[in-house]
């Protein structure tokens, strides 16, 4: 298991746990690492034909993975040209053209399902120069070779458990605007790991919040693969809803004491899945409150229940709360089933919709079914602007 532990005191007023030390867990829950895998196209870029439209392909073959990424370090083809990623049986493939999504030439594919990926270059039948065709073509030098299920259960996770699960499927709360929430995965240190974030209102298009436990750059925002309506399409049934994908787009903001990161998605995401608006609220003792996530790495879950009879609300247990290593009164804590992977998701006033809270922390004060998220309050000043955050 992955994870970055938190120990230190714990102060929670009027639940008269201060004084306790134990662990707080912080965890980014880790399903890969990356492999060195080296393929090119050839120095020459090859032409196309009408009858003969992949000119050039590598079989990616990683025994054992449950998903692979490919990085390409140099990636250029002229207008028209692009590359596909794929499953062996095509049911899962990813396009790629120009000088990638992030017009740099370098860049992580999105995941494809599968221990082996086909990669085949498409071009038509045009000439170049030499000069000029010398300066096309793709290549590659390592590869994510998934040691968990890149859209399902990884490693088992630590959960934080109010009694038995309270957690069910999003669809069984059509009242509930989960819309926002994304299941991310990205490269961090070497390694492919999951997180959940969300989508704000803010001074740029599509801003996304998560944790800063959970990446810290750009580079790192660069390989973001971020999917929202990742959850079943009824509440009992076992059918996944279609989903959308978009990569990372630009590294705005983070902080390490209010755990946040800030960047914003490429492709406009905002446009279908709308976004949240985060509050300057203070949460008070016993509000009662939602909590979407895609914990475990998993399809996405909403608590609002503590308890899997349905008997007992999810609320907040305590606000203005200072937990060791996080700036002083940031915290509020609330009792509600989490797991590893839940880390940025929103804590959602459950009376307005906005956001109170940045879910971070499990197992605070080492109660079993007790959780921590930095108040939206604290996060919204040091923002700034790139918040727009209301007051209600």
């Amino acid at each position: 298991m992955s994870m970055r532990m938190r120990f230190g005191v714990v102060a929670l007023g009027a639940l008269a746990l201060a004084g306790l030390v134990a662990p707080a867990e912080a965890q980014r829950v880790k399903v890969g690492e990356e492999r060195q895998y080296e393929a090119s196209t050839p120095a020459q870029y090859p032409r196309g034909a009408a009858h003969r439209p992949v000119v050039w392909s590598e079989t990616v073959v990683s025994s054992g993975a449950k998903f692979l990424r490919v990085h390409f370090t140099s990636f250029n083809l002229p207008e028209g040209d692009y590359i596909t990623i794929s499953s062996p049986e095509a049911d899962e493939f990813w396009t790629y053209s120009g000088r990638g999504p992030l017009g740099t030439g370098e860049f992580w594919s999105f995941g494809v399902e599968a221990d082996m990926v086909q990669i085949e270059l498409h071009a038509g039948p045009r000439r170049f120069p030499r000069s000029q065709a010398a300066s096309f073509g793709v290549g590659i030098d390592r590869i994510a070779h998934g040691t968990a299920p890149i859209w399902g259960n990884g490693e088992p996770q630590t959960q934080i458990l109010c009694g038995t699960d309270g957690r069910k499927n999003a669809a069984c709360y059509s009242t509930i605007n989960t819309r926002p929430v994304a299941r991310l995965s990205f490269q961090s240190g070497g390694s492919s790991y999951v997180c959940t974030g969300w989508l704000v209102a803010g001074s740029n298009s599509s801003t996304l919040v998560t944790n800063n436990h959970c990446f810290t750059t750009q580079a790192e925002t660069n390989t973001v693969q971020a999917r929202f309506n990742y959850q079943r399409t009824t509440c009992t049934g076992t059918t996944t809803a279609s989903y959308t994908t978009y990569t990372g787009g630009t590294f705005l903001k983070t902080n390490a004491s209010l755990d946040y990161t800030l960047i914003t998605l490429a492709g406009n995401p905002e446009a279908t899945w709308g976004e949240y608006t985060a509050t300057t609220k203070t949460p008070t003792v016993g509000m009662a409150m939602n909590f979407p996530q895609h914990s475990g790495g998993n399809l996405k879950t909403v608590g609002y229940w503590k308890d899997s009879a349905g008997t007992q609300r999810c609320d907040v247990a305590g606000a203005n709360v200072s937990v060791s290593g996080y700036t002083s009164s940031s915290q509020m804590t609330y009792s509600c089933d989490s797991e590893g992977g839940a880390s940025g998701s929103p804590i959602m006033d459950a009376g307005t919709g906005r956001i109170i809270g940045l879910h971070h922390l499990g197992g605070v004060g080492g109660a079993t079914c007790l959780n921590s998220a930095t108040q939206m309050k604290n996060v919204c000043p040091n923002a700034g602007a790139l918040l727009s955050c209301a007051s209600n």
